[in-house]
């Protein structure tokens, strides 16, 4: 009896200490910070891993602190002075790719950010089921696009094709708004698959397996600043253009629900002067109470007829990507408002006269 009591004591010494030695569950938060380079820990163990992490949280943490001193802090104290804004209003971003940062800056207090795009969201990545040559692999192409994106303020479409999606690197960019979220002070809480409700109404948690690719072409991030305030991110991957739209009137119901909330755009190609998103371009121009962009937004004859416009920075032309003569109009607003102040920060696409603004607020 004795030695039987013996035995179950040692047993049950052995499954504590294992308990208590076992890696600790990689949570959201934890995969986050590590790909914001904020944190090495909780994800690897072996020496060639933490050494591929450390390398990377430096080159990361570095891009990041350029970034903020070039464009991110400049722009928050650009929209403090200049924009109106309301603590746990929704903003809708369209076009915005993986772009957190620039909404998270320009509109720090919000509760809620809807982003938009055409690239899909994807699973949380499995870091610690890496061994050290997939995690560094992973990590080079994460670091390429993070380093591009502090250095240009946003993400060209060509190289999130490259880099995300179907035998690509990256599965999508979940794990990029996450690392954002990280950056920008937020604890992930969780990170979830949604899709729009058949009747367009809001968005519900996606019934899809979970584990399938499929089921997470649009997320769910439940953010919490470091004063407590709970923050939803949604990211919407939905076709814009009038052929999808005009297809699918759950996506119009809903992109006009998030369009009577506050709107930016940039560096959005010049898609709302197209005659193909003109469902997209209408439905701004009729709803939305104020919208913030650069020059590739609404064409400024069609922002002017709704909203009283205020130009800031400089424009005199388009990239040169575009058509010759895009944006006359607004050439010829800027030119006829004289010297204003220039911007001090990058917003949008690199251009000889730099940076441009409008915020276009709703006529009374």
């Amino acid at each position: 009896m004795k030695i039987a009591n013996l035995t179950m004591i040692v047993t049950a010494l052995v499954l504590t200490s294992h308990t208590a030695s076992a890696a600790p569950e990689v949570t959201v938060d934890v995969t986050a910070k590590v790909l914001a380079g904020v944190s090495v820990d909780g994800v690897a163990n072996e020496a060639g891993e933490q050494k591929a992490l450390a390398a990377y949280a430096k080159a990361a943490t570095d891009a990041w602190t350029k970034y903020m001193k070039r464009i991110g802090t400049p722009m928050t104290a650009w929209a403090t002075a200049e924009l109106t804004r309301t603590p746990g209003e929704t903003i809708f971003y369209p076009f915005a790719g993986p772009d957190f940062p620039t909404a998270a800056e320009l509109y720090p207090d919000a509760g809620h950010y809807v982003l938009v795009a055409l690239q899909t969201g994807g699973r949380v990545p499995q870091l610690a089921a890496m061994d050290a040559t997939q995690l560094g692999a992973y990590l080079a192409v994460f670091k390429r696009g993070w380093l591009d994106f502090a250095r240009r303020g946003f993400f060209r479409t060509d190289d999130l094709k490259a880099d995300t999606g179907k035998d690509n690197p990256l599965e999508g960019i979940t794990p990029v708004l996450m690392a954002f979220a990280a950056a920008e002070g937020y604890t992930v809480e969780a990170v979830e698959p949604v899709r729009i409700k058949a009747d367009g109404s809001d968005l519900e948690l996606h019934p899809g397996d979970k584990s399938d690719v499929k089921t997470w072409d649009s997320v769910r991030l439940g953010l919490r600043r470091a004063n407590g305030q709970a923050v939803i991110l949604d990211y919407v991957f939905l076709d814009l253009s009038d052929g999808f739209l005009q297809k699918n009137p759950a996506a119009k119901t809903w992109l006009e629900k998030n369009a009577s909330h506050r709107v930016f755009t940039k560096a959005a190609s010049h898609l709302l002067q197209k005659s193909f998103f003109s469902i997209m371009r209408d439905t701004l121009v009729r709803l939305a109470p104020s919208i913030v962009q650069d020059e590739t937004g609404l064409d400024y004859k069609d922002l002017v007829k709704a909203f009283d416009v205020k130009l800031y920075g400089k424009f005199l032309r388009a990239h040169k990507l575009w058509t010759e003569g895009v944006q006359r109009e607004l050439a010829t607003a800027y030119k006829a408002a004289g010297t204003l102040p220039k911007l001090t920060f990058k917003y949008g696409y690199e251009k000889d006269a730099g940076s441009c603004i409008q915020v276009a607020t709703r006529k009374k």
